[in-house]
């Protein structure tokens, strides 16, 4: 009996000594997370008077969209309006939520950008880099009917669309499986696009192609010792901005199918607006993001590529004050510096289906703020 009471005295000791472990070690989390991961959405508005709109012009947007759901247009969708620096929309009509984790299809790219413009950041990579110095099965590659090599691939060249790739319209059912099949490795789908020729030399051409983005995703796998694209966007740029709930459906096929909310967006696209600057933190450099709203290559004016994003209204020094992308699935994101605002539109269905719709959005959110001599 005795010996059981003693038994019993040291399981308490025990016990008290492994709650006061716990208790530290929850301490420590508590004081911790906050400094790398935490959630950091963008504050909502309080007074929309100090932003210069109205009630009455937000529920016009609740008015556009549940139109198109009363007309069958489409199920449900969600928006989120943030003007230097709150939020002052955020709703969700039909069969959405605002916190709906949604896969971006090409909305992706500017994420992938901005994720090696981090690795350029680092001294990792360089956008002069040519593509084969880190995947050689691109040395030697030709374009079609030509016997001699083409010019050097760079990354700058992958990351604009210019690369001399095959583009994502009327291509084989072998080419769209190497760009769309999520499950296919990264790594082997990159191996299969190296197989086929170029359709044009490097840097003369813009082709809008999703083969370039894995290419770059595969670049910065193997720039950091063949990390999966994942961990390197998630070190890079989605755990510096809180970005909790963006991901890739699958962490071998990036960055083919991420996957992002409306508050996730938005702190991204709100760094972006203060020239990589989020939550007092630089998270990009203000030269990574400007070379991202740069124009890449003169040649194409009319269609005006940067690196991730299209481009709209240049300064008068070439760059653009409005970047934006829309996806396959229907989502639109766009960053327009004159007026201050960042716009994420979220919805599942064709983006045929929906660009009347988010159009009606976004001219919507123009006339609520207006810019001086605008074009």
């Amino acid at each position: 009996m005795e010996e059981e009471n003693q038994m019993n005295v040291t399981t308490r000791l025990v016990s008290r000594q492994a709650w006061r472990i716990g208790l530290g070690l929850l301490a420590y989390l508590a004081v911790s997370l906050p400094v790398f991961g935490a959630e950091v959405n963008l504050p909502v508005a309080k007074n929309l008077s100090s932003h210069g709109v109205t009630q009455a012009q937000l529920n016009g947007l609740d008015t556009v969209m549940l139109q198109a759901i009363q007309q069958g247009t489409i199920k449900g969708c969600s928006f989120l309006v943030a003007h230097k620096g709150e939020i002052v929309y955020k709703k969700a009509h039909g069969a959405f939520t605002t916190d709906e984790q949604v896969p971006l299809a090409s909305v992706s790219k500017p994420f992938a950008a901005s994720a090696l413009m981090a690795l350029v950041d680092q001294g990792r990579v360089k956008l002069e880099d040519p593509v084969e110095k880190y995947l050689p099965e691109f040395k030697g590659i030709k374009v079609e009917g030509s016997k001699s090599p083409a010019r050097p691939m760079t990354i700058r060249h992958v990351l604009s669309h210019t690369a001399g790739f095959w583009g994502n319209k009327r291509i084989t059912r072998e080419k769209m499986d190497l760009i769309r099949n999520s499950k296919r490795p990264l790594a082997e789908a990159v191996k299969g696009i190296a197989k086929y020729e170029l359709l044009y030399e490097p840097g003369t051409k813009f082709l809008y192609s999703g083969s370039g983005y894995c290419v770059a995703g595969r670049v910065a796998e193997a720039a950091l010792g063949d990390q999966l694209f994942e961990k390197v966007a998630q070190d890079a740029l989605f755990r510096p901005l809180g970005m909790n709930r963006t991901t890739y459906s699958s962490s071998n096929t990036a960055p083919r199918a991420l996957k992002s909310t409306l508050d996730d967006m938005a702190a991204f696209g709100q760094m972006h607006l203060n020239d990589g600057v989020y939550n007092g933190k630089q998270i990009l450099s203000k030269a990574s993001v400007t070379e991202q709203r740069k124009l890449q290559i003169p040649e194409e004016r009319f269609r005006a590529p940067g690196l991730g994003w299209h481009r709209g209204f240049p300064d008068e020094n070439g760059l653009a004050d409005l970047v934006f992308i829309s996806g396959a699935s229907g989502p639109r994101f766009q960053v327009d510096r004159r007026r201050q605002t960042v716009t994420v539109f979220l919805v599942r269905t064709s983006l045929q289906k929906v660009v009347p719709l988010f159009t009606d959005l976004n001219q919507r959110v123009e006339q609520m703020f207006p810019v001086a001599n605008d074009r």
